[in-house]
């Protein structure tokens, strides 16, 4: 009897700890959003007091996809923890290969290179930071399934099969707000400093797009968080083309548009008044 009293109460104790949020899911329909740019997707946000998911098209929230440039989050925590990049402001000379994006074809600090999304400088992060540490730390830090081997060191995150889905991003972002990563407190705080995108007097918009870029086939991502008046919420977008045509400016620009369109009319973020 007492056995079954003691599994009973570890039962109590799970649904009322953090992971009892997880089934905790409203679904609505934001399909006019995604329209509007030309887009198909998915959308989940949670707000982090409450444990509530709200989700657009739940299934492809659950569904992976390669990370992209949202990977230069970890990347840049572990740039820094193991050393293979000394500082934010350390600089990244430029090869002198002229590349389709301008901000690329310059040198730039490692702060800068996040902001802009500098593939090859991260390239280089990755080829410093070496597969047998990836193998190392990425299982430590659960972003999603990431795949590394040698052969693959500078893009994995971009190519092949490693893959994260919504839900695991969201799960991440909230470890590294809230310092619980295994990474020092100083590199975590580094990073989080690197990803504000905008801030209003009472709002603070943390984030990173991502955008994978096969043979006729476009996704892209925004993920981050707002905190606003004591309140966090932690968004997932993950886009296509609703074509299936090639990317155009609508996609590139829609992706952050699209969710700050949402944050606001829908949950009353980022200075605005919302429905809810």
């Amino acid at each position: 009897m007492l056995r079954i009293l003691l599994h009973l109460m570890a039962g109590l104790l799970l649904l009322s700890g953090p992971g009892a949020f997880a089934q905790r899911i409203v679904e609505r329909n934001y399909q006019h959003y995604f329209a509007e740019y030309g887009l198909q997707g998915s959308f989940l946000v949670l707000e982090a007091g409450t444990g509530q998911y709200t989700a657009y098209n739940l299934a492809r929230c659950r569904q992976g996809f390669l990370p992209a440039s949202t990977f230069k989050i970890p990347n840049t925590l572990l740039g820094l923890e193991t050393g293979a990049v000394t500082d934010t402001v350390e600089i990244f000379r430029w090869d002198g290969k002229k590349r389709s994006f301008p901000q690329w074809n310059e040198d730039m600090t490692f702060a800068r290179a996040l902001r802009v999304s500098c593939v090859p400088c991260y390239q280089e992060v990755a080829r410093r930071i070496g597969a047998a540490r990836y193998q190392q730390w990425l299982p430590k830090l659960r972003f999603g399934q990431m795949r590394v081997t040698p052969a693959t060191v500078d893009s994995f995150w971009l190519v092949g099969s490693s893959r994260i889905t919504q839900f695991e991003q969201i799960d991440f972002l909230q470890r590294l707000q809230r310092g619980q990563l295994p990474i020092a407190k100083r590199n975590q705080e580094l990073t989080k400093a690197l990803l504000v995108l905008g801030r209003g007097p009472d709002w603070m918009l943390r984030g990173k797009t991502g955008w994978a870029m096969r043979q006729q086939y476009d996704n892209g991502w925004f993920v981050g968080w707002v905190e606003q008046a004591g309140k966090t919420y932690f968004f997932a977008l993950n886009v296509e083309p609703a074509d299936g045509q090639p990317a155009t400016a609508k996609f590139v620009q829609g992706r952050r548009a699209l969710t700050e369109q949402i944050l606001r009319q829908e949950f009353g973020l980022l200075g605005s008044p919302g429905k809810k």
